[in-house]
């Protein structure tokens, strides 16, 4: 592709070793101070301090657990009739009337637990639902890079995350969902984009760690503006789901990204 990230090495990013992953709070330290063909929320870890802050600017923000994937413990907190709500996953909500209210509310729902404190996204959703699109990339049995291929994950009624498929969510075609939101040659130009994010993504954590499979999820704004939403590597505990491209009615992403895995396990074995 033509694009590339700066050759640069935070030596304040660490992988965790043990399950060979950068978490949410790495990964956002890892990609914030490049020059990306996306936009990244402001992160923080969650703090008193970090609070305030985001209370203070009287807008949406999610906490997130800065280890867990499908939207696990995800809260978002909106700030309305002088307070906040404060929402889960599953549809569950409080309504908290101060912040000291609200810190309460997050040292006990998030105890024994490390978070980071996120800006909510401009999110353009589609049937008023919250969707996002998955990229995946897969390094080939020569160690390239491909584009394996993406989709739109569609959340449920009422979700407030995307990944959520209870209540009529599911996944759908991106080139569907982008054209009955956009003109076709916004659709293009979101589409060339996605590509360009998914390899500067890849060739910026080659600097750092040898994955074979990254999952990227992004949102997209009213003018057709990426925002990265979480970054998902192979780990100890698995990869990012090829199943998800199982579920298109057209199957021939999903297909070509088992035939390139099973290829490049047979070719690496026997390079062995």
């Amino acid at each position: 592709m033509d694009y590339q990230p700066s050759n640069y090495l935070n030596s304040n990013v660490h992988l965790d070793k043990n399950r060979l992953f950068f978490n949410k709070w790495e990964m956002y330290k890892l990609l914030a101070p490049h020059r990306l063909p996306f936009r990244i929320p402001y992160t923080a870890l969650f703090s008193k301090q970090s609070l305030h802050y985001f209370v203070y600017q009287q807008a949406p923000f999610y906490i997130k657990p800065i280890d867990t994937w499908a939207g696990k413990k995800i809260a978002r907190i909106t700030p309305e009739y002088g307070g906040y709500t404060f929402q889960l996953p599953n549809g569950d909500s409080h309504y908290l009337p101060s912040e000291g209210e609200l810190l309460q509310q997050l040292l006990h729902y998030y105890s024994h637990t490390h978070t980071i404190i996120q800006e909510h996204a401009p999110i353009l959703p589609f049937n008023n639902r919250s969707i996002d699109i998955r990229v995946h990339m897969q390094r080939d049995k020569s160690g390239y890079w491909l584009y394996a291929g993406d989709l739109v994950r569609i959340g449920g009624e009422d979700a407030i995350v995307s990944n959520l498929f209870s209540k009529g969510g599911g996944v759908a075609d991106t080139n569907f969902v982008l054209s009955n939101m956009f003109n076709y040659y916004q659709v293009n130009l979101i589409k060339k984009n996605l590509k360009k994010s998914g390899f500067a993504i890849a060739n910026l954590l080659d600097y750092y760690y040898h994955f074979i499979d990254i999952g990227a999820d992004f949102s997209v704004d009213h003018e057709g503006n990426l925002w990265l939403l979480e970054v998902n590597t192979n780990d100890k505990n698995g990869r990012p789901s090829y199943d998800l491209f199982k579920e298109l009615p057209n199957k021939t992403m999903h297909k070509q990204m088992v035939a390139k895995d099973k290829e490049r396990k047979r070719f690496w074995k026997k390079k062995n």
